[in-house]
């Protein structure tokens, strides 16, 4: 007969001890944030998508600046957020040994992942999505308020490298002593994510909830990194803990 490890105990004075010398993680306190990880032209030049945003005359309609603060607009207004997960896509193989049906894993899945986003009186939260979308469809970029919208629009399909935010999603998760010394965050980084679908919530006449809009990321893998503010080039004591 195997041994068998002993039965556990936990008593209420020593809880934050055992558990990780603080307890459990909270699931109300992370931070979603978006940079600039979207690729470059062919000559490195510039960034098509953020060059897109700056549109004579699409950057009214959009109603933001890239760079005047809308990215710490933007963390701030993630209502709710999904960790990334995988799975694996198996085979099966029924004929190494008689009557034991085995399986093997053949595929890594990473299913896509949605975020809620408080959106903010002007809209701005809203429109940078429906930018984001409109660019991935290749929308008419020469497209101005005097153009017929039935006969102006046309669609062609904008690059993956040109649309896909190769290295900028990252989502931590942090604890209340995040400021203290010995703090422990953990860090997603999505690689390679564009959003597939964006809903927005119901309008109704009623109780007046604040509205959000629901982003469905696609993205082809995920990093993560604990105790790291940099993930550029994590530092000595915060290393990856995987490469996902």
């Amino acid at each position: 007969m195997p041994t068998i490890p002993d039965i556990q105990t936990l008593t209420n004075q020593n809880v934050r001890q055992e558990l990780a010398d603080g307890g459990f993680a909270r699931q109300n306190l992370f931070q979603v944030f978006i940079e600039n990880g979207w690729g470059k032209n062919y000559s490195g030049a510039y960034t098509p998508f953020l060059e897109y945003l700056k549109n004579y005359h699409l950057k009214p309609i959009y109603g933001f600046d890239w760079n005047s603060g809308f990215k710490r607009k933007l963390a701030f207004s993630c209502a709710e957020a999904t960790i990334p997960t995988s799975s694996y896509a198996t085979g099966e193989v029924k004929n190494n040994y008689m009557g034991i049906p085995q399986e093997y894993a053949h595929t890594r899945i990473t299913p896509d992942i949605d975020f809620s986003f408080y959106i903010d009186r002007n809209y701005t939260i809203l429109t940078f999505f429906e930018a984001w979308l409109d660019y991935v469809a290749g929308g008419n970029e020469d497209m101005n308020q005097y153009d017929e919208p039935a006969t102006s629009y046309t669609r062609r399909l904008n690059y993956p490298k040109h649309y896909k935010n190769a290295t900028g999603f990252f989502i931590t998760k942090f604890e209340r002593n995040y400021k203290t010394d010995g703090a422990t965050n953990i860090n997603y980084q999505l690689i390679n994510a564009f959003p597939k679908n964006v809903s927005v919530s119901q309008l109704a006449y009623g109780e007046a909830d604040v509205m959000k809009v629901t982003v469905t990321m696609n993205y082809d893998r995920y990093r993560i990194y604990r105790n790291s503010a940099e993930v550029e080039s994590p530092s000595v004591g915060a290393p990856i803990i995987g490469i996902l």
